[in-house]
C-alpha cells in the first residue's frame, strides 16, 4: 500500500458510506479472529495492530484497495464490494 492509500483509509474511517461500513465490519471480524492480531494501546483507542503489516486495524479495514490484507484473507467480504474486480482468492495487494 502506498502513503495516499493510507491516507484515504483513515479518512474514510471518520466518515464511511454504509457500505464502507459493512465492509470494514466484515473485514474486522476476519482480523479480530486472526493470530495476527496484536492488541496494544488499548487506553488510547487503537486496540489491534496486524502484526504482517503493522497497521492500526480499526483505520486498515477502510481501505478502498481489494484485499489489502498480507494474509489475503479478506477476498470473501471484498467479492461482495468490488464487483468489477475478482482477483485470485488470497492474492497479495501490497
Amino acid at each position: 500500500m502506498n502513503a495516499s492509500e493510507i491516507i484515504k483509509a483513515w479518512i474514510t474511517s471518520f466518515n464511511p458510506t454504509e457500505d464502507e461500513e459493512k465492509m470494514a465490519m466484515g473485514r474486522k471480524g476476519i482480523c479480530m479472529r486472526c493470530p495476527s492480531n496484536k492488541e496494544v494501546l488499548k487506553k488510547r483507542g487503537w486496540t489491534a495492530l496486524c502484526k504482517e503489516c503493522g497497521c492500526p486495524i480499526s483505520k486498515k479495514i477502510y481501505t478502498k484497495t481489494y484485499n489489502p490484507c498480507p494474509l489475503g484473507k479478506w477476498a470473501e467480504i471484498d467479492d461482495t464490494f468490488f464487483e468489477d474486480t475478482k482477483l485470485e482468492r488470497g492474492k497479495k495487494l501490497l
